[in-house]
């Protein structure tokens, strides 16, 4: 007897096959993955093995009628998704290769081995969109059951679910012998082996999984014939052999197999609070060094950074910081003050001082990780193609923001990634064959510089809105695998092959910056006037937006008698939230009683309600509030404390408005 099995990858087709060859008898001639091409009409004892997405079903179809028997195997695609996710990885060199890639993934393994519900299937990159991974369990199964459609009545459907159970009596029936569950497999192809088992979905998927999945899903689930049922695991449990373990020996196994050298992935007990599971900028930049033979690395970032830096492996690195003062954040003070202390400030370097410092040094490659703010990030990213080689590449970071929020003009606390997408569509729009966004750590955009057209306006906006319509055109948007395969010949015009020709991008003017205002901090000694040598100078958006202001004093600062607080340098009507000093440590020394104000040393300056709101108005161009600080305090002030200021500035025309309703409350009550 002649028999064909056909399935998709990672639906149990191996173990079938051998299941009916030792059905058979004898010894059955077993043709396990051939190309059809290749083989000529089947010996009259055989047992063959093709996987569907290998060949075209047409082709199938037509191998399939020199066969007595044929057998089309089918797997709950939501299975058959997560067998892919921990299998697939071992079939590519160019993965294997990456050690970023491999650590990343053992590492999620193991949060989600160790609590489930804490990792969604999104977070592996495999499945990071747009996931080529993904789009290839969809494909695959509804062409599938597009087959089995088609050619019903001449193949028989057996589900993955009933062979695993051992429910193989009407497969016995057709086949005219008794197939056995418990097939002895060739040990070459062991290493293929899971589970066995069946429903591992519901033990791997979240909640946030079945509300993303489904759509995607369902349709593939009906058309093979499966119910739809989207319950989960109550607890979900997933076992190191069936999760990290299992990974850890496919790529032990082979790189082996590849000619690699062993490598040492992470470990469960290695992994703590801040230990990192994605693939980050530096895992990029590494990537780019290996294949490309780079020698030199410039990183130009924010003074809380350098994390990359420590992580990128080069022959020659350089550290250069950018001049942030307007943008502290006060709960890192601590950090900023060691990492200067660290450091030291001859780093910190604005754009001037950077292309001087530099001039004629020819890196390799340069991270750039801004300040998001424009027009700043836009002048940056076109001025440092000076500073590298032809055919270096220029990394900008944070260019694919996965949600609005976070792309705030004001900086805001926890993940903030401004305005800098804007930035680098617009550069990619003068660019478009030589600028595009791996999909990684908030959009890593890399930009080659190959004859760069680098004299654009950068007055040029766009919304949210319209970025995240068409993201793949603005941002050149590409998976973290397709990275992998784009950098295996080490050759930098193939990462950098013309896409197809992107939609028509949308840009339009920017809209007028919203008024600002300045807020200062004083201080003095004894026997010493305010004066504008002492003094910390921060801009207020008068937008309407929250803004958390931190004035630390710089070294040198000792025997304060006296501090100073300008709310504005005009009039202006402002919500303030809190006033607090904080010690270098980040303890608190002192806070402003917002309830007593009307006791306290403020000028220029009166206090009003608005709908049960305290809001403060100045009056003149000077307003000050002069806290009387207990005697100790005073003297623990110094270089490293900060004051912290949390207001919500009105825009203009409401300070005068609300300012006009104030002057005529008090007019009524006089009178």
């Amino acid at each position: 007897m002649r028999c064909l099995i056909v399935g998709a990858g990672k639906t149990g087709t191996t173990a079938l096959v051998y299941a009916v060859a030792q059905a058979m008898g004898g010894e059955p001639v077993i043709h396990f993955e051939d190309p059809i091409a290749g083989l000529q009409t089947p010996a009259p004892h055989t047992a063959a093995k093709v996987l569907f997405e290998d060949e075209r079903p047409d082709d199938i179809a037509a191998f399939g009628a020199k066969f007595d028997r044929r057998i089309l195997l089918v797997r709950d695609p939501r299975d058959n998704l997560i067998s892919h996710l921990l299998y697939a990885v071992a079939t590519h060199r160019v993965q294997m290769d990456d050690p970023g890639w491999l650590r990343t993934i053992a590492q999620l393994l193991q949060r989600k081995q160790k609590e489930p519900a804490s990792v969604d299937l999104q977070e592996f990159p495999q499945l990071r969109p747009p996931s080529a991974l993904l789009n290839l369990v969809c494909a695959t199964n509804q062409a599938l059951a597009a087959f089995a459609q088609a050619h019903a009545g001449n193949w028989f459907i057996l589900r993955y679910e009933d062979m695993v159970a051992g429910r193989l009596d009407a497969l016995s029936a057709y086949l005219g012998m008794t197939v056995r569950p418990d097939a002895k497999i060739d040990p070459t192809y062991q290493r293929v082996a899971r589970t066995k088992g069946a429903g591992d979905w519901r033990h791997w998927f979240t909640r946030d999984d079945v509300a993303h999945y489904r759509p995607l899903l369902d349709p593939l689930m009906a058309a093979l014939g499966y119910a739809d049922d989207w319950s989960l695991a109550t607890p979900p449990l997933i076992t190191p052999e069936h999760s990290w373990v299992y990974f850890e020996r496919l790529v032990r196994e082979r790189r082996q197999f590849f000619g690699m050298p062993p490598l040492a992935l992470p470990t469960p007990d290695q992994l703590g609070p801040e230990t990192r599971a994605r693939i980050g900028k530096a895992d990029v930049i590494n990537r780019l060094v290996r294949q490309f033979g780079f020698k030199r690395y410039l990183e130009y970032n924010k003074l809380d950074g350098g994390k990359c830096f420590s992580g990128v492996v080069c022959d020659s690195k350089t550290l250069a910081f950018i001049p942030e003062h307007a943008y502290l954040d006060g709960p890192v003070t601590e950090r900023l003050l060691q990492t200067v202390e660290k450091f030291g400030t001859g780093d910190i370097l604005t754009l001037p001082q950077l292309l001087e410092r530099h001039a004629g040094q020819g890196f390799d490659i340069i991270l750039y990780d801004p300040v998001h703010v424009r027009p700043e990030v836009d002048l940056v990213a076109r001025a440092l193609p000076a500073l590298l080689n032809p055919g270096g590449i220029l990394i900008v970071h944070d260019c694919n923001p996965e949600k609005e929020a976070i792309t705030s003009v004001q900086r805001c606390p926890g993940a903030w990634v401004g305005e800098t997408y804007k930035a680098f569509a617009l550069l990619r729009h003068y660019n478009p064959g030589l600028a595009f966004t791996v999909d990684e750590d908030f959009g890593c955009g890399l930009v080659w510089n190959n004859g760069l057209v680098l004299d654009y306006p950068v007055e040029a906006d766009l919304t949210y809105q319209q970025f995240d319509a068409q993201r793949a055109s603005y941002t050149g948007l590409m998976s973290y695998h397709q990275f992998l395969q784009k950098t295996a010949s080490g050759k930098i015009a193939d990462l950098f092959a013309a896409p197809a020709a992107p939609a028509p991008l949308r840009f339009q003017s920017a809209p007028p910056p919203a008024p600002r205002m300045a807020c200062q901090l004083f201080w003095r000694g004894p026997d010493e006037d305010f004066c504008e040598e002492l003094a910390l100078t921060l801009p207020i958006v008068l937008d309407g937006s929250v803004q958390v202001l931190h004035f630390t004093f710089p070294a040198g600062v000792a025997g304060i008698e006296r501090l100073r607080f300008d709310p504005a340098d005009g009039i202006l009507a402002l919500r303030l939230a809190s006033l607090e000093l904080i010690s270098p440590k980040g303890a608190l020394m002192w806070r402003w009683d917002a309830d007593a104000h009307a006791g306290q040393d403020w000028r220029a300056v009166r206090f009003c309600e608005v709908d049960g709101a305290t809001l403060l108005l100045t009056t003149g161009s000077d307003p000050q509030f002069h806290p009387a600080l207990p005697a100790s305090v005073r003297a623990r002030l110094g270089a490293g404390c900060s004051l912290s200021v949390v207001m919500t500035p009105q825009p203009p025309l409401v300070g005068a408005l609300l300012g006009a309703l104030e002057a005529s409350r008090q007019e009524a009550s006089h009178e």
